[in-house]
């Protein structure tokens, strides 16, 4: 970063992601003040946020703050850049528009939160066998939470991992920046973030990865301006963004602490007394963002983070379940494989038959239940373009590549910072390794550290010939096809195109393998046609209840819901709706005897499929 201070300019993309902090804290803020009076409705949002934006129309109006002029520079790679990265966000934000919530977390526990929080008015915990829907961090949903009130349904919350997208995309551009590239530079690094194909398919969903990649680029982009010009403006920012990347998911632990370290730690030296001040204020910010999260969780369970397992009783654990050189080996050797998947079913069986005598040779159980998640065994890697387990090979390839070209570059000029940051982003893959079980869909939640690499790619590019450099923005957007128009949940093309498929039938594009649709929207059909104000839900046996929830809401928009059945910690917590249940949907109940005999106070009993409708 030897040209930092030549880039330290306010420009769009600075004002872009301050503005995205404030919209942040803002509704973070808006929330919990609401929810403590249980007033999380359209009206009280409506008024929030009305005022919000007249008193900085007013602020603005009075700062007298020039704007920075916008400069075009006439560049093919520039251009070419910033033309693919368009028609990537075009594409995917058509995917976004036209598609409903329908990804397995987003049915489970992503928007069923987002309907008990809309339905009592707050945030506060509730009753529920699922205990992902309460403890997990809440910001991404926060802000779907808005949508849903304020539109009322879920026709734009996809749009908030797209808006993550975009933030990423600009904030990766501005760290190349700050690193010494210049504008090509800058621009292949918001093209590599772009076409990151496990990123081009999960930015038009409802799940939370780009988003906490957003504030993490965000983390590091302040972080880089705050050791250099060390005022509160940048500080502050720096504990915001580090604060809302922590309140987005439980990843962020494992990746900003190292990614912070070597922003930080080069400049240690020439940071006064004043500047470590400012870094233990930006600090306790981050923290104090989170408190009321914390508070809730360690009512719940004695811990700021909640439980170490969706259900509360260790069965599912996510962390491993002891703590070694050999478990992180066997999952870097796992996860390494999963990145690798191609189309060919040769090549991925060698890839598996390599990783398998990997782990013999190292005298590890490559299905070691202690590393390994419930229920699920290694198999050979797999090509997808499924958001959950989508690999980017080649650009994880290039980012090795460019690391090299970065080592070498420092070697010469004695400069180890981006050789730093590119180790940054290697313990954070470790450290990831070296705490959290091997499962099948985990690729996805690596997606943060490569956006968070993206500037790398930026960097060792800005000096390469111009052949090299458009060749590579060619492959890169040749990379970005298939995920952009053939996402298996959201594709635009073929015959499943959401363009043509009803909305309410895509509700299902993730849950194909459990033909249960139909059961779905008969159970509907049947509480539909009562009266019935409160109706409870039992998913103890399949989490999926959102898509009940939407088709019935979109039947009777007064539906209120409830969990029953529950049998926690969360027990203690009020349930989202006053009253007893007047019916009680039990979900993959039909042979689970002992679930059905929960609801003998009700007489009529209807089996769909495997659905149970008890009525009064």
């Amino acid at each position: 970063m030897d040209r930092l201070a030549r880039a330290l300019t306010v420009d769009y993309r600075d004002l872009f992601l301050r503005a995205a902090l404030l919209i942040g804290v803002a509704v973070l803020a808006i929330t919990e003040l609401l929810s403590a009076f249980g007033a999380v409705h359209r009206i009280p949002l409506l008024v929030c946020w009305i005022v919000l934006a007249g008193g900085a129309a007013v602020l603005f109006a009075r700062s007298n703050l020039r704007l920075p002029k916008m400069t075009v520079a006439l560049d093919s790679v520039v251009a070419l850049c910033t033309a693919g990265t368009a028609v990537i966000l075009g594409l995917t934000a058509v995917a976004a528009g036209y598609t409903p919530p329908n990804s397995w977390d987003a049915l489970a526990y992503h928007m069923p939160r987002v309907v008990y929080w809309a339905e009592q008015g707050s945030v506060r915990f509730f009753p529920t066998p699922y205990l992902n829907q309460i403890m997990l961090q809440p910001l991404a949903e926060y802000f779907m939470l808005h949508s849903y009130v304020l539109t009322g349904g879920d026709h734009f919350v996809n749009f908030v991992q797209w808006f993550g997208s975009v933030g990423s995309i600009i904030g990766v551009s501005s760290i190349a920046g700050l690193m010494g590239a210049g504008a090509r530079g800058q621009a292949i690094a918001a093209l590599f973030c772009a076409t990151l194909p496990s990123g081009v398919l999960a930015s038009s969903g409802a799940k939370n990865d780009y988003f906490l990649a957003m504030w993490l680029v965000a983390t590091v982009y302040f972080a880089a301006r705050f050791v250099q010009s060390q005022n509160w403006g940048d500080g502050l920012a720096l504990g915001a963004a580090l604060g809302l990347a922590l309140l987005t998911k439980g990843t962020a632990y494992l990746f900003a602490p190292w990614l912070l370290a070597a922003v930080i730690l080069p400049r240690v030296r020439s940071l006064g007394h004043r500047t470590f001040q400012l870094a233990a204020v930006a600090f306790i910010c981050a923290l104090l963002l989170n408190a009321p999260h914390y508070a809730r969780n360690l009512e719940l369970s004695g811990s700021i983070l909640g439980f170490d397992s969706p259900h509360g009783d260790g069965v599912f654990r996510w962390r491993n379940e002891t703590f070694g050189w050999k478990q992180t080996a066997s999952n870097i050797l796992r996860n390494t494989s999963e990145q690798l998947g191609g189309r060919s079913e040769k090549r991925n069986r060698e890839i598996y038959d390599w990783t398998v005598r990997a782990h013999q040779t190292l005298g590890i159980d490559v299905n070691d239940p202690g590393t390994t998640w419930h229920w699920t065994t290694f198999e050979p890697p797999r090509n997808t373009n499924h958001e959950a387990d989508a690999n980017s090979k080649w650009h994880i390839l290039i980012l090795w590549i460019a690391s090299g070209v970065v080592a070498w570059r420092a070697w010469r000029t004695r400069n180890i910072e981006s050789v730093l940051y590119a180790l940054a982003l290697l313990c954070g893959f470790v450290a990831f390794c070296a705490y959290l079980k091997w499962q099948p869909y985990e690729t996805r939640l690596f997606l943060p550290l490569l956006v968070a690499g993206s500037p790398l790619a930026g960097v060792a590019l800005d000096r390469g010939h111009l052949l090299i450099q458009v060749l590579l923005c060619i492959f890169l957007l040749s990379t970005a096809r298939r995920p952009s128009l053939e996402n298996w949940l959201r594709p635009l093309e073929g015959p499943r195109s959401v363009l043509h498929v009803p909305r309410n039938d895509q509700y299902f594009s993730d849950m194909m393998q459990l033909n249960n649709s139909p059961a779905y929207k008969a159970t509907v059909q049947l509480l539909s046609m009562d009266e019935c104000g409160v109706i409870g839900i039992d998913n103890t046996n399949l989490a999926l209840e959102y898509p009940l929830m939407a088709l019935l809401r979109e039947q009777n928009p007064q539906s209120l819901f409830v969990h029953t059945g529950v049998r926690n910690a969360s027990t203690r917590f009020r349930a989202p709706a006053a009253g007893s249940p007047c019916a009680v949907a039990c979900l993959d109940c039909a042979s689970d005897d002992k679930r059905q005999s929960l609801y003998s106070a009700y007489p009529l009993k209807t089996v769909i499929g495997k659905f149970v409708v008890f009525r009064r």
